[in-house]
C-alpha cells in the first residue's frame, strides 16, 4: 500500500503530470470562454483585487495578479534553478553550457525573425516579435518523457538546459523590450530591498521571513518603477543562500516547497486565465493576419530551425559535442518540441498587446494552435522516426 501511495505521489509532483495539468486547464478554459459561463468568466478575470496603505494604492484585475504577482513565483524558481545549475549542477563546468546556449540563442533570434519579416510593415503588430520565442518547459518535457526510453537521459538534461537559458532570454526580453516609464523612487526602494538582500546573503542569514519580507518590497516596487515585476522573482532568487551556516541544503528546500504550487496552482491557474480564447469572433481574416502567422511560423517553424541549426553549428565548428549517447536525429526531435511556447507565449503576447482582444484572440488561438503542432509532431517524430543508434 505505501509503495503504491509513494508511485502515485511520485507521478503527480513530476513534469509531466504538470504537463498533463496544463492541458486539462487549457482545454477547461476553452469550453468555459465558448459556453454560457463566457460572461462570467471573463467577470472573474476582471475582478478588482487591491489595498491602501496610506497614500499608496494597488488595484488592479484579478488577471493582472495572476500574470503580475503569482507568474513572478515562477520566474523566483527559475532563479533558483539557474544558480544551483552554476554553482552545483551542470553549468558548474563550463563546457556542458555552450551547447543549451546557442541552443537558446537560435531559438530566440530565428523565430523573431521570421515574426518581424511577416510584420515589417506595421509598427503596432511589430511589438509581438517575441511572441514565438518562448518554450514552454513543462509541456516540452512532458511530451518527451512520453516517448520513453528510446530517448537517451542526456537529452532531457539538455532540453532542460535550454529552456533555463531560453528563460533567461524571456526575462532580458521583457525587461529591455516591455518595460513602460520608469519610476526614479521605486528604483531607489527596489535597490535598497536589494541592497539589505545582498547583506542577508553576505551574513549567511537564512531566516525565510527576511527574504520573504524583502522580496515582496522588492516587487511592489518593480511593479510600480515600469519595469515587469517577474525580475523581482529572479533577482530574488540570486540572493537566496545555498546552504545554512551548519551545511543544511536551504536553496533546495526552497525550490522544493515550491514545487506543489507551481504545478497545482500557479501554472494551472494561469494557463487557465490567459487559455481562454473566444472562437466565436475569430474569422478567416483573424486567422491568416500578419500576427497569426507570424506566431505560428515562429513557433513551429522558427524554433526548431533556430534551435537544431545553431546547436548543429556549435558541434560542427566543435565548440560543443552531442548529448552522451544521442544522435542528430533525436536532437532534432527534441528541438522540434521547443515550438511549445504555450504559457510563456501567451505571457510576452499579454505584454506586446496589453492583454487586447485586438486581434479577436487569432493571436492567442495561433500560439494554442503551434504548440499543440509542435507537441504532436516532435512526439510522433521521436517515437517512430529518430533512430536509437547513436550517429555523428
Amino acid at each position: 500500500m505505501n509503495e503504491t501511495l509513494d508511485k502515485i505521489k511520485k507521478i503527480v509532483s513530476s513534469e509531466v503530470f504538470g504537463g498533463f495539468l496544463l492541458i486539462i486547464c487549457t482545454i477547461l478554459a476553452l469550453c468555459v470562454q465558448n459556453s454560457f459561463l463566457s460572461e462570467h468568466y471573463r467577470e472573474f478575470l476582471n475582478v478588482n483585487v487591491g489595498f491602501n496603505v496610506g497614500n499608496f494604492t494597488l488595484d488592479k484585475p484579478l488577471l493582472l495578479w495572476i500574470n503580475d504577482g503569482l507568474i513572478s513565483i515562477f520566474f523566483f524558481s527559475i532563479g533558483l534553478e539557474l544558480k544551483k545549475e552554476f554553482i552545483q549542477g551542470d553549468f558548474k563546468n563550463p563546457k556542458n553550457i555552450v551547447l543549451p546556449f546557442f541552443a537558446a540563442l537560435g531559438g530566440i533570434i530565428v523565430p523573431a525573425a521570421i515574426f518581424v519579416l511577416i510584420n515589417i510593415t506595421d509598427p503596432y503588430t511589430l511589438k509581438g516579435w517575441a511572441i514565438p520565442t518562448a518554450t514552454d518547459t513543462a509541456f516540452a518535457l512532458a511530451i518527451l518523457m512520453m516517448v520513453g526510453k528510446k530517448i537517451p537521459p542526456s537529452l532531457k538534461v539538455f532540453l532542460l538546459s535550454l529552456a533555463i537559458f531560453d528563460d533567461v532570454g524571456a526575462i532580458l526580453i521583457i525587461a529591455i523590450f516591455y518595460t513602460t516609464e520608469l519610476s526614479v523612487v521605486a528604483f531607489v526602494i527596489a535597490a535598497i530591498a536589494i541592497f539589505v538582500m545582498f547583506i542577508l546573503n553576505l551574513l549567511g542569514n537564512t531566516r525565510k521571513s527576511f527574504y520573504f519580507i524583502c522580496s515582496v518590497i522588492l516587487w511592489l516596487s518593480v511593479l510600480k518603477s515600469g519595469v515587469h515585476a517577474t525580475l523581482a522573482g529572479i533577482i530574488t532568487a540570486f540572493f537566496i543562500p545555498m546552504q545554512t551556516k551548519e551545511g543544511q541544503p536551504f536553496l533546495k528546500e526552497i525550490d522544493e516547497s515550491l514545487r506543489f504550487w507551481l504545478i497545482f496552482i500557479i501554472l494551472p491557474l494561469f494557463a487557465f486565465a490567459n487559455a481562454g480564447v473566444n472562437l466565436s469572433n475569430i474569422t478567416m481574416g483573424s486567422i491568416f493576419s500578419g500576427v497569426s502567422i507570424g506566431i505560428f511560423l515562429g513557433l513551429f517553424l522558427g524554433k526548431q530551425v533556430g534551435v537544431f541549426l545553431f546547436s548543429y553549428l556549435a558541434i560542427k565548428f566543435k565548440l560543443a559535442t552531442l548529448p552522451h549517447e544521442a544522435n542528430l536525429k533525436q536532437l532534432y526531435g527534441v528541438c522540434i518540441l521547443t515550438g511549445i511556447g504555450f504559457t510563456m507565449s501567451l505571457f510576452i503576447d499579454g505584454l506586446a498587446y496589453e492583454v487586447s482582444d485586438i486581434f479577436h484572440y487569432a493571436d492567442n488561438l495561433s500560439i494554442l494552435i503551434a504548440s499543440f503542432c509542435s507537441g504532436i509532431f516532435g512526439f510522433i517524430y521521436l517515437k517512430f522516426f529518430a533512430n536509437s543508434k547513436k550517429e555523428i
